[in-house]
């Protein structure tokens, strides 16, 4: 009977450690089929962001007593980004809210409609801030899940960013081969003939891809395996993997992405050469520091006989928009300096988040009115400090301090191990560069991955060994895995 009851325990309790693995492919499944569109009006919110309270309710249930140091600032991050969007959303009294700057406009017509004694939000369009608001939740439950998730298997996060790129990429590839705008895209605004893969935007779809490259080489580095698979079936994984996802930014289109990869294939290489200090005295690793090298030439001469194919066959669109040119990108540019104006406008309180779009209305210069228009910035360092203001933008300068930081003490904590050095400010490179052009980080999948990669950074050097990484190897052979002491 007590060999019974201690048989159901651990059956139980083997239940409850699997549930947050069960979970996380479920919200990962979820945000996959629904997350891709950075659009306020995707049809598929209305479904995305209910699952995903969900989530995040079994997150709250499962914290418990469960503490994981280094995610505080990230509580705090989200947290602050909440409270200044409520804020932006209160009524304020009229003589007040007429005074901030930027509201000239508003207030000309409410004094010629006679509408003067409104309470007005700081939000030039409250619904849009409180869509903004409503956003959060995504990378909300992202920080939960990845908060409940065993301590010793915090890297699977990182395995489960490569398998979603991977399927992102097969999908893309799929989309190519079938109609233009057919069954495999998902959304209506979108990019109808070119490989999107889960996201609306071939932009935003490249770039992940190119930052999937950097945590494989990261990945393979660590000599990490995914989930519980053996070191060979990892490396045949992650070999296999990488091949896709660099064919897929070769026939994405996408001219950021093709940048964002060929930074990410060259860091890659970088950190794929690198060794523990401490290693530079085993023979061993004397023989791997060669196969690497021969690797690294074959990995690049594979590349590069790869994108000499496809621009020989005129199959490189990224290559042949460069050469092109490019009236969306004409006009970013001719618009930027609308852009600066708008921030000096509306400077320090902010236009209120989400309203870019229609705000810039208000600034839109008449030599740049078409049929297109912009929904986005595409610059989102510009577009934060016109929808936020001041606030958001001491708070984008304290998390890079922040993120800085942890990238330092991590590589101090691992005897300055610099794999960790490249990788982290490689990562965020990527993401600094892509926002220069675009807005991948407002799309819900890439919040997601973005919290699950900063949450991993900021509390990996906590805890060394759970995390995977060791100060100091003690086997530098590809068979081994390293302990930290």
């Amino acid at each position: 009977m007590n060999d019974k009851k201690i048989n159901g325990a651990k059956r139980n309790r083997d239940i409850m450690d699997g549930a947050p693995l069960f979970v996380l492919g479920a919200f990962v499944a979820v945000i996959c089929l629904l997350g891709g569109s950075a659009r306020g009006d995707a049809a598929q919110l209305v479904f995305l962001r209910p699952i995903c309270c969900l989530f995040a309710g079994y997150g709250i249930y499962r914290l418990g007593s469960q503490k994981v140091k280094g995610l505080m600032p990230l509580y705090a991050g989200i947290g602050f980004l909440a409270s200044l969007m409520i804020l932006q959303m209160i009524p304020l009294p009229y003589a007040i809210w007429s005074e901030l700057p930027g509201r000239e406009v508003v207030v000309n017509l409410d004094v010629a409609g006679g509408l003067t004694d409104l309470w007005r939000s700081i939000s030039l369009s409250s619904s849009r801030t409180g869509n903004s608001l409503a956003s959060l939740i995504v990378p909300l439950a992202a920080m939960l899940l990845f908060h409940i998730y065993p301590n010793h298997r915090k890297k699977d996060l990182l395995a489960v960013i490569i398998i979603i790129a991977a399927g992102n990429a097969m999908l893309g590839i799929l989309q190519l081969l079938g109609p233009s705008g057919g069954a495999l895209y998902f959304y209506e605004f979108t990019n109808p003939s070119d490989a999107v893969g889960f996201f609306a935007n071939r932009n935003h779809s490249s770039v992940f891809s190119g930052l999937s490259l950097l945590i494989i080489s990261y990945f393979y580095a660590q000599r990490w395996q995914v989930f519980r698979f053996s070191g060979a079936y990892t490396n045949i994984f992650l070999a296999t993997v990488y091949i896709v996802i660099f064919l897929s930014i070769i026939i994405n289109g996408s001219r950021a992405g093709l940048l964002c990869g060929g930074i990410a294939l060259f860091v890659g290489l970088i950190i794929f050469n690198l060794q523990p200090p401490e290693a530079a005295r085993h023979k061993r690793a004397r023989v791997n520091k060669i196969g690497s090298i021969i690797g690294s030439i074959a990995i690049f001469m594979f590349s590069a006989t790869l994108i000499l194919l496809f621009f020989v066959s005129d199959r490189l669109p990224a290559v042949s928009r460069l050469l092109e040119r490019d009236t969306m990108s004409d006009l970013r540019a001719k618009a930027m300096p609308t852009l600066f104006e708008m921030i000096g406008t509306y400077w320090p309180v902010g236009a209120g988040f989400g309203t870019f779009d229609k705000v810039y209305f208000i600034h839109e210069r008449s030599e740049l009115l078409m049929s297109s228009y912009f929904n986005q910035a595409h610059n989102d360092w510009l577009q934060i400090l016109i929808e936020g203001g001041a606030p958001v933008a001491i708070l984008a300068v304290v998390g890079i301090l922040w993120y800085i930081a942890s990238v330092l003490k991590l590589f101090l904590s691992t005897s300055r191990n610099l794999s960790h050095l490249f990788f982290w400010f490689g990562i965020m490179a990527i993401l600094a560069i892509a926002s220069l052009v675009d807005y991948p980080l407002r799309t819900p999948i890439f919040s997601a991955v973005t919290v699950w990669m900063v949450a991993f950074l900021f509390t990996a050097r906590h805890n060394l060994a759970s995390f995977g990484i060791s100060r100091q190897s003690i086997d530098y052979g590809y068979g081994r895995q390293s302990v930290s002491r």
